[in-house]
Parts: structure tokens; sequence; C-alpha cells
């Protein structure tokens, strides 16, 4: 039951997610180039190809979960419940898809509320990124999987994007410019 709850988390709001950013995009065409800010034109290709990296990531850890982490025995770093990654998905899928539109409203405001609102949104994304790293990382269990690795390699990159990339550098250079 525990599985097919985060399943349902990712397809619902995983899509809210992936939604938010095609509906900005497309309704705010002119506004969306203006995302970057201040960042540097020569960092950009790379933040966009981690993004696809990060996603690829993601894909990995939530198969790891789905597939080799038995929620009826596993606690996570000694204490969390399988509950809890439920719990830390939510934290990250629903201020992902908040992030685009707070962005938008910013640009288009300037109020500096809705600044604090939308980079709230990527801090709380990287702080539970680096939760879910943890989790993976914990999952790690003696059965060959083949998936082990490569699920904490793309929670890693996850974290590190989240993290470094967007909750840093992004919110950094988007003033500087």
């Amino acid at each position: 039951m525990q599985k097919i709850v985060l399943i349902f988390i990712n397809i619902i709001f995983g899509s809210l997610v992936l939604l938010s950013y095609y509906k900005g995009v497309n309704r705010e065409p002119e506004l969306s180039l203006k995302l970057w800010g201040g960042v540097p034109k020569v960092l950009q290709p790379y933040i966009v190809a981690s993004m696809f990296i990060s996603a690829l990531g993601y894909f990995l850890f939530t198969a790891n979960f789905l597939i080799n982490v038995n929620p009826e025995e596993t606690k996570f770093l000694g204490k969390f419940n399988y509950w809890s990654l439920c719990v830390v998905y939510l934290f990250i899928l629903i201020p992902s898809a908040l992030w685009i539109e707070l962005s938008f409203s910013y640009m288009k405001s300037g109020d500096i509320n809705t600044w604090y609102y939308a980079i709230s949104t990527l801090y709380c994304v990287a702080i539970f990124s680096v939760v879910l790293l943890l989790f993976t990382v914990d999952t790690y269990v003696d059965n060959n999987s083949k998936l082990y690795l490569p699920s904490v390699i793309g929670a890693s990159i996850f974290a590190f994007h989240t993290l470094f990339l967007d909750g840093l550098i992004w919110t950094f250079f988007f003033h500087r410019h």
C-alpha cells in the first residue's frame, strides 16, 4: 500500500510540476527567457544538461525505493519509516510545482515577499533532496541489486542540482544583470 501511495504521489504531483513548467513557459514565453536572471550564459547549457541528468537520477532513485525497499522493514537512518519517504517526496514536488508561478509573479510585481516565497520553494526542495539522498544511501541491502549504485549517483546529482545550482547559483545570480 505504501509503495502505491508513493507511485500516486509521483504521478499526481510530478505531473503538476511538469504542467506548471509547461503552462508557465507557454503562457509567458517572453518572461520565461528572463528566468535565467543574471546566470552567466556560459553556465546555462551545463545547468540545462544537469536538469535532464537530475531527472534521470530521480527516476533511478525512485525505482530503487519502489523495487528494493521493503516498507514494512525499513527504517531510514534508523528511525524514519517508509511513510516519511512519501512526505519527503511531497516536500520536493509541491514546492517544485509552485516555483515557476512564484518566480513569474515576482518578475511582474517586484514584490520582495514574493521573491522570498519563490526562493523558499527552492530551499525547501534543496533541503529535502539532501534528505532523499541520505535515505537513498541508507537503502543499501546485500542483494546484489544493480540499481543501488545508480540510484545513489542519481540522488547525488539531483541533490547537487537542487542545492547548488538552483538554491545557490540561481538565487545568487538572479539579480546580477
